[in-house]
């Protein structure tokens, strides 16, 4: 039997964000070697450095992806999540297969998880953003955290 590589071997690339680079660091010192607990990430707290911060949880009998926690950040670039609400009515259509299946893969894995898009289309212009999404260990089961980093939008040719 093959057993699953440890959280913390997961590794950002060398162009991550710093944001999202302290971010990661900070979940590894919480983790200790295993997942970290749910409840050494208070989101509210977080946000005063990480402004697009979210935690998220699987609920109901189709153990759907539900917003638990917020920051309480009033442009985010996709959206709006709203709290307790699912996950899918705040992803772009053309998106959503995509994030959720990465967001499950996370919650099965154990493993974080890091994306970049430059095509997400906010206010008429594109934008560049960064997301790291984390497990955590929530009770009997397992909860995520995530966070986005809005880059610098990408350069016409």
């Amino acid at each position: 039997m093959n057993a699953s590589p440890p959280p913390s071997s997961f590794e950002l690339p060398g162009h991550a964000p710093e944001r999202i680079r302290r971010f990661h660091e900070i979940w590894l010192e919480k983790a200790d070697g295993k997942l970290p607990d749910a409840s050494l990430f208070d989101v509210t707290e977080l946000s005063a450095d990480f402004p697009l911060l979210a935690r998220i949880c699987v609920e109901g009998p189709d153990q759907e992806l539900h917003w638990r926690d917020l920051a309480d950040h009033q442009k985010w670039p996709f959206g709006p999540p709203v709290k307790d609400r699912p996950v899918v009515e705040a992803v772009p259509p053309r998106s959503v297969k995509r994030v959720i299946a990465a967001f499950q893969e996370t919650l099965e894995s154990g493993i974080p998880d890091y994306f970049e898009t430059t095509s997400w289309f906010h206010g008429g212009h594109s934008l560049s953003l960064a997301r790291l999404v984390a497990p955590l260990a929530a009770g009997s089961g397992r909860e995520l955290i995530a966070l986005w980093e809005v880059m610098e939008p990408p350069t016409s040719v």
